[in-house]
C-alpha cells in the first residue's frame, strides 16, 4: 500500500505536471483521494500519434474534477529532442508558477525515469 504524506500540499495552491503517463496520473488520483487542491499543466510535443489524445484527455479529465488544465504545443525539436523539451517544458512550468502564483510544481516519475 502507498502512503502519501501530504499536509505540505493542503492549503497550497499546487500545480501538477501531467503527461497522461501511467506516472502522473496515479499521482493525479492519489491527489484527488486525498482532497488535495491542484490544477493540471500538459506539454504536447505532437511528436507521436496520440499525442493530440493525450492533450484532449488531460482537458477532459480536468473538466470533470473540476480543475483546469493548462496546456501549450511545443516547437518542433530538429536537434538534442530530450533536452530542449525538458528546458522548453520546465519553462512553461516556471512561466505558470510566476503568473498564477503556484506554490508547489508536483511531478511523477517511474524508477527508469533517469533524466529528471
Amino acid at each position: 500500500m502507498l502512503t502519501l504524506d501530504v499536509s505540505h500540499l493542503k492549503g497550497k495552491k499546487n500545480l501538477l505536471a501531467f503527461s497522461a503517463g501511467v506516472d502522473s496520473s496515479a499521482l493525479f488520483f492519489l491527489l484527488l483521494e486525498n482532497g488535495i487542491k491542484f490544477d493540471i499543466a500538459i506539454v504536447n510535443y505532437g511528436t507521436r500519434e496520440e499525442s493530440d489524445e493525450e492533450e484532449s484527455h488531460a482537458k477532459a479529465l480536468a473538466k470533470k474534477h473540476k480543475l483546469f488544465c493548462h496546456s501549450i504545443k511545443a516547437p518542433k525539436f530538429d536537434t538534442h529532442f530530450e533536452k530542449k523539451a525538458r528546458d522548453f517544458r520546465y519553462e512553461f512550468f516556471e512561466s505558470l508558477i510566476a503568473i498564477e502564483g503556484y506554490d508547489n510544481l508536483l511531478t511523477a516519475h517511474q524508477l527508469n525515469d533517469q533524466l529528471e
